[in-house]
């Protein structure tokens, strides 16, 4: 079991009245989005995962231990005491 702390920003702060929270877990991904479900709201795990692609989305930014998980190769894990960083969608010009 890990215990990570979670970090809302943005958009996402403000819609789910969380600006952080600890989650306890397996370790994977999969443990990841249950707990974050549960702790925070199922409707959050949809804005930030494609399940059909199994993988975060592409428009998010999503860091763990300040480390973009797009740049994470192989099957994401976590370990005890990481923080992952969500971001929404950002636009600009």
């Amino acid at each position: 079991m890990v215990s990570v702390k979670v970090l809302l920003f943005a958009i996402f702060r403000e819609r789910y009245g969380v600006k952080e929270a600890t989650l306890d877990f397996d370790g994977t991904l999969d443990g990841f989005l249950k707990a974050l479900g549960e702790r925070i709201s199922p409707k959050l795990v949809e804005d930030i995962y494609d399940p059909e692609g199994k993988h975060i989305k592409n428009n998010l930014i999503v860091m763990v231990n300040g480390r973009n998980v797009k740049d994470i190769k192989g099957e994401l894990r976590f370990n005890d005491g990481d923080t992952v960083a969500i971001f929404p969608p950002v636009a600009g010009g």
